[in-house]
């Protein structure tokens, strides 16, 4: 009989352990990744460049052998952090021009053979700029580049997910965010799904497939019952957060779930 209460322990020490390994391996969340542009509102490539006070701009004027290397690197920079292309011209292999713009900031990008340029500031002002300092074309001389923003894409992804779910009689209205945000994003959208108690929805667009798990990794952090979904956006990535009762939720995930999200 002494031996009962060991065996009893035993059991009890062991299902104590099993049951904190489950509840470990349930709710742990697998670290992600800071990506290397996060946060960021201008390419690093350029950050070591001189920069010097024009008028209301700010000019790089320098000469390297990898003036091209710089340029192409600052153009898929600027595409990752949200900036669209405005104008510019490719005709010429060794001498390309472009203008990037995100809301009240703007590149001139230029380089010709071992000669490289760039302006930033207002998208007025660079523009303005150009009229003096410009290599191999001027943003005046061209014909402007319907490039969609990010906030456009953005809008017509959210207003392509409303649509699928008012197909499936689902009404979609104005609504508050209340779960956590990321610190960074391209763009936003939130509303309410009238769904059961309704579910919010925030979506969220990214460049890249990296930001997205990044952005999906804080806020799983702050609130592990959120439910996330993922979808192309053009040349972007969107990320759909979904926040509200488990039946609720799955019945958005059984309407979104189908198709990939344009």
């Amino acid at each position: 009989m002494s031996r009962f209460p060991k065996i009893i322990g035993l059991i009890l020490a062991v299902l104590i352990v099993l049951s904190a390994v489950w509840y470990w391996e349930y709710y742990r969340i697998e670290p992600v990744p800071k990506p290397p542009l996060w946060g960021l509102s201008d390419p690093p490539v350029l950050d070591n460049l001189t920069w010097v006070k024009v008028g209301d701009v700010e000019i790089a004027n320098t000469t390297t052998q990898a003036a091209s290397r710089v340029y192409g690197d600052s153009l898929k920079q600027l595409k990752l952090l949200g900036y669209s292309i405005n104008s510019g011209n490719w005709s010429n292999i060794s001498c390309q021009w472009s203008l990037w713009v995100k809301a009240e900031k703007a590149y001139y990008l230029a380089y010709n053979g071992t000669h490289f340029l760039s302006i930033r500031g207002k998208p007025n002002d660079v523009i303005n700029a150009t009229e003096e300092h410009w290599l191999c074309g001027r943003p005046l001389d061209s014909s402007p580049i319907k490039s969609p923003t990010p906030e456009i894409i953005l809008l017509r992804q959210t207003m392509y997910v409303a649509n699928k779910l008012m197909e499936n009689n689902i009404s979609v209205g104005a609504g508050t965010w209340t779960g956590p945000m990321p610190d960074w994003y391209l763009s936003k959208m939130n509303f309410k799904v009238n769904v059961g108690d309704g579910v919010e929805v925030l979506m969220l667009l990214y460049s890249s497939e990296d930001q997205v798990k990044y952005a999906e990794y804080l806020m799983k952090k702050e609130d592990r019952g959120l439910h996330f979904l993922q979808g192309d956006a053009e040349d972007y990535r969107v990320l759909i957060a979904l926040k509200g009762r488990k039946a609720d939720v799955r019945k958005i995930e059984e309407i979104l779930s189908g198709p990939s999200i344009r």
